[in-house]
């Protein structure tokens, strides 16, 4: 009986350890996708429409909204958000086991395939050759979703660093 009560409260400890670490990564990914989604959403609107507004009206102009619907914009950015605050660790676990990789060279490299995979091929190349949207137009934009991707997963490589060092991984 000893015995078992010590395996026991040997495995209680693990799990309150793991609910404790549980509940701090919880935050990190909550407060990493709103602050990601604020900063992806306004840099987008940046250079979407201030930047670019006019050029990719005007190129865009047989398959561009007078008005863009912010609120569908809004809700893919947070879903974007949301699947690389959950899809970032996983790929991190993978490459901190295998490659021995740090927490920014993850970042980067998953921020570019997700920007590249999210936009650039999917949506691009797919719009490209579905649509009469002109080649330039497909190189910029997938151009900013691959660094957007990029400086996304840096940002919540950030918070996630921080999660990293509280929970000693």
């Amino acid at each position: 009986m000893i015995f078992f009560a010590k395996i026991t409260g040997h495995f209680r400890g693990l799990i309150i350890k793991q609910k404790s670490t549980l509940l701090v990564m919880k935050k990190y990914y909550i407060v990493g996708v709103l602050v990601t989604f604020i900063v992806v959403f306004n840099l987008g609107y940046v250079f979407h429409d201030l930047l670019l507004g006019s050029w990719l009206h005007e190129k865009e102009a047989a398959v561009s909204r007078e008005e863009y619907i912010i609120p569908v914009i809004a809700l893919a950015f947070f879903i974007y958000s949301c699947i690389l605050a959950y899809l970032l660790p996983i790929f991190h676990f993978y490459a901190r086991t295998y490659y021995k990789w740090e927490i920014y060279k993850t970042a980067m490299v998953f921020g570019g395939l997700i920007g590249f995979l999210w936009d650039a091929l999917q949506g691009g190349m797919i719009e490209y050759a579905t649509f009469n949207i002109p080649v330039e137009v497909f190189l910029v934009d997938s151009s900013y979703h691959v660094f957007e991707g990029v400086y996304t997963s840096l940002l919540l490589a950030f918070f996630y660093s921080k999660y990293y060092k509280e929970a000693k991984i």
